[in-house]
């Protein structure tokens, strides 16, 4: 069904991204396909879609050539890709004409068109917002469209360019049940994933993994984990029943653990919410918040979790000073809520690039504010990103891979010093090097007194980094707990992945012992 032969593809003015590829995927496969961030995943997707076209070498698609221009067009309908970002892709108003968009260009008669719509709009649970603006949806509600706006079409191949990465537990599962209802309905279906995490790789019958441009290695999920080669990376964390093992402790260090700090220290910074209430000017006056109270302390990780929805993002930017609310007060004592103190990374890391290089976009916080030793403060951003500046700072920021983007999108609020930083969903994207690192930064950023709250709904986030863990729903508050106690007593799975927990909670109980990542894959992660 798809077959590349000797396939090579190089990014204008940028190194070659696919070196020399050959591959065969057979209909009804299902393949996942792992790598580190900017291996070549997402190009392979677009040669297949026919978005990109070959430098050199030959693709077929169904026995039809994506380079060619005649049969590029009937592979549209025929080959479905699922963006990490769905902004990337969504078209429409609303999201029944999202949904419907794509048959309208198919001439799809107009009953056979509603049915298939309303189909799709309660298989993901979006039918009470099918008349709501696309611009109003959450990330996670975003996501669940995009992915009913590709299944509308029925395709022959579907291509998830890791799609779960903005949704909860319960948006998850949705996606998962979604792909097994198609592949029950078209057993001829071929479906690839594109995913950092090994728990969603180990459910597919073929594991490809991308190493600099090229197939490392091709096989059964099984096989390729029990085999993976200390030395070099895979791009996702070894699964948990590979580590399992009743002799060796765990490197706490490895993991990134740290001692909890003492709350109330008088030397601290804090950001308090004095009954503040918040609305959207939707004209539906629903209000989000209403008298919320919360109080912040620097020093502290704080993991901030609840269904897609809940108004998390929305309460990151109340306390970053980018919305102001209806009514009470966000206090900040210690300091002034001046520029450059409060710092966010966005969910979508391309929203806060504006330059035309990785350079200007690292060093244009700290010129701005006029800070001393500019070149300094640009060089350690680097280091603590993971970005090597020989080879990225004259890239384009908007021509990086996913995760780049987002170890960019670090170091653009890195060079600010904020006293506060708030990462919406940090890890979407990352490889697992780029995951360790990010565990390993926020470690520095707390010991240096840094205040930092953590959007995820990837449970071994929060985890390892949360000293306490904030639980939204409906626009409440529904406690703060510290983290033993909240992965050791509370229902957490309609919003969080769960594989690393289950190794958190037999490591509590004292049934066994793990291997570390660090034990595991190797100590090259330290120099990244």
């Amino acid at each position: 069904m798809i077959r590349f032969k000797d396939v090579t593809y190089a990014y204008p003015n940028s190194t070659t991204v696919l070196n020399n590829v050959d591959l065969h995927i057979g209909r009804g496969e299902r393949l996942a396909i792992v790598g580190d961030n900017g291996s070549g995943k997402t190009t392979l997707a677009l040669l297949i879609n026919g978005v990109l076209r070959v430098s050199s070498g030959s693709i077929s698609v169904n026995g039809l050539d994506p380079s060619r221009n005649e049969d590029n067009l009937k592979l549209k309908h025929k080959v479905g890709l699922v963006f990490q970002n769905p902004d990337n892709q969504l078209v429409s108003t609303t999201v029944e004409r999202e949904v419907a968009f794509s048959l309208e260009n198919m001439n799809v008669a107009f009953d056979d068109m509603q049915n298939r719509v309303d189909r799709m709009l309660d298989f993901f649970g979006l039918n009470k917002f099918r008349k709501k603006l696309t611009s109003d949806l959450s990330g996670g509600e975003k996501q669940r469209l995009a992915l009913a706006a590709v299944m509308v079409a029925e395709p022959d191949i579907l291509i998830l360019d890791e799609p779960g990465s903005y949704l909860d537990q319960t948006g998850k599962n949705l996606l998962n049940k979604a792909v097994d209802h198609l592949l029950a309905d078209k057993p001829d279906l071929t479906v690839l994933r594109i995913t950092q995490y090994s728990d969603e790789a180990a459910l597919y019958n073929r594991l490809l993994v991308f190493r600099d441009g090229r197939i490392a290695a091709d096989g059964n999920p099984d096989d390729i984990f029990r085999k993976a080669d200390r030395r070099e990376s895979i791009g996702v964390s070894i699964p948990l029943k590979y580590r399992i093992d009743r002799k060796s402790d765990t490197d706490a260090e490895s993991q990134g653990e740290y001692k909890t700090p003492e709350k109330g220290s008088s030397d601290r910074l804090a950001i308090e919410l004095d009954s503040v209430s918040f609305s959207y000017n939707d004209g539906n006056n629903n209000m989000l918040f209403d008298k919320l109270k919360l109080r912040l302390e620097s020093g502290r990780v704080y993991g901030l979790v609840g269904p897609s929805g809940s108004g998390k993002t929305t309460l990151v930017q109340l306390m970053a000073g980018l919305l102001k609310p209806d009514s009470g007060k966000v206090n900040y004592e210690g300091f002034e809520a001046e520029p450059g103190r409060m710092a966010v990374s966005f969910q979508q890391p391309e929203r806060q690039f504006f330059l035309d290089t990785v350079e200007a976009e690292i060093r244009f916080g700290a010129e701005n504010l006029e800070l001393p030793e500019i070149e300094s403060i640009a060089e350690r951003c680097y280091y603590l990103t993971g970005l090597d500046r020989e080879i990225y700072s004259g890239r384009n920021p908007f021509s990086l891979s996913g995760g780049e983007k987002r170890k960019l999108a670090f170091g653009t609020i890195l060079s600010l010093q904020p006293s506060f930083i708030f990462f919406d969903e940090p890890t979407c994207g990352l490889d697992w090097p780029g995951v360790i690192k990010f565990r390993r930064l926020v470690g520095q950023l707390r010991e240096g007194g840094i205040g930092i709250v953590i959007i995820s709904h990837f449970g071994d986030v929060i985890l390892n980094l949360a000293d306490e863990v904030i639980v939204l729903k409906n626009g409440r508050i529904d406690m703060i707990k510290s983290r033993e106690d909240f992965f050791m007593g509370y229902d957490y799975s309609e919003y969080l992945s769960t594989p690393d927990l289950l190794a958190y909670q037999l490591e509590n109980m004292g049934e066994v012992k793990y291997l570390s990542e660090a034990e595991l894959l190797s100590n090259k992660y330290d120099s990244r």
